[in-house]
């Protein structure tokens, strides 16, 4: 049965969507089986929940004694009548303990992965949306543990040709993400109850892995929280140039945007030249995982940099909005500004 908690998570997952990227919004909710006690419910419910926004497996080892105290962090939890607790815990503290055990944070905002199967065991025809259900049920479990936005897809005659090829069509392969609203495409061959042989083809390159539907999700996460988690608590200062920003309604989805990323602490208007506008932002990571980032949503595409002359760069960034950092203080922030460019279109 789908628990309620789950629902934005599941929508996530399968539902289609015309943006790239998807924001994940219950990465920080669990649904955990009360088997001996509340408190051990409570202590794998936040095991879970640090793998999930860390993106690492070994969380839990890592944080070691922190998680007996499970509970300190809860921000409100509810017991179903089929005595599963269903438990959310507070963002800033979890991201804290994350940061003091030297973890990353993997934001909300992330990649969308097209699955596509050749299965022999059922004729070996390329299959997606019409995978059956069994099969998806499996791969979508595995995507609600990692916090890993799947999407399942038509297949036209000129795909199914295009996966063919093998992996030495992967510009051919990400096309057929993106028709289908995509970031990346994971490609499976083989047995379902067997070891398959997996291609995962992103932006940035192919990576390719051998194991069960369970272990090619997970390898999937492992990929890209690497890229687009973020380590420490010390802030970079980066500038970003858009251009193409004609009118407010494309000021207003570029700064909406910026400021409700996860990486972003705070966002200022340095500068404004014809339809090019610069940005300050104080991130948490570098700029190559802001750019990556930022990349994922169709709107906003890299472009080399502009021909805006830096504006003075400030002494001290303020806080976000709320007032409050994640990690509940002001981290550090470097001097050093990186500048990005993209351009705005619609």
């Amino acid at each position: 049965m789908c628990k309620k908690l789950w629902c934005g998570v599941l929508a996530a997952v399968l539902v289609p969507s015309f943006a790239a990227a998807v924001t994940v919004e219950d990465l920080y909710q669990a649904a955990q089986p009360v088997t001996s006690s509340q408190e051990a419910a409570f202590v794998e419910a936040l095991k879970a929940v640090a793998i999930r926004v860390s993106g690492r497996r070994d969380a839990p080892e890592r944080l070691g004694s922190v998680v007996g105290n499970a509970r300190q962090f809860v921000q409100r939890y509810g017991i179903t009548q089929d005595n599963v607790l269903q438990v959310g815990f507070d963002d800033v503290s979890v991201d804290r303990i994350l940061i003091e055990a030297g973890l990353p944070i993997w934001g909300r905002e992330r990649p969308q992965t097209l699955v596509v199967l050749n299965l022999d065991d059922l004729g070996g025809g390329w299959l997606s949306a019409d995978l059956p259900p069994m099969d998806q049920e499996r791969l979508t479990a595995a995507a609600r543990e990692r916090g890993l936005p799947l999407q399942f897809g038509t297949l036209g005659r000129e795909d199914e040709n295009l996966l063919s090829m093998g992996d030495g069509a992967s510009a051919s392969l990400l096309q057929i993400a993106r028709r289908n609203g995509a970031n990346a495409i994971l490609v499976g061959r083989g047995t379902r109850d067997g070891s398959l042989r997996w291609l995962l083809t992103t932006v940035d390159g192919t990576n390719q892995s051998v194991g069960t539907f369970e272990d090619a999700i997970h390898a999937t996460a492992d990929h890209f929280a690497k890229l687009f988690a973020a380590e420490g608590s010390t802030l970079s200062r980066v500038r970003v140039e858009v251009s193409g920003i004609t009118d407010l309604d494309a000021y207003a989805s570029t700064l909406n945007y910026l400021e409700g990323m996860t990486l972003v602490r705070s966002v200022a208007v340095q500068q404004v030249v014809g339809d090019t506008m610069q940005f300050e932002l104080a991130v948490r990571g570098d700029a190559a995982t802001l750019q990556r980032a930022i990349a994922l949503d169709p709107r906003l595409v890299p472009t080399q940099a502009g021909s805006m002359q830096p504006s003075p760069v400030a002494s001290d960034m303020e806080p976000s909005a709320s007032g409050q950092y994640e990690t509940g203080e002001a981290p550090r922030v470097r001097p050093t500004v990186a500048r990005l460019a993209f351009r705005y279109q619609k």
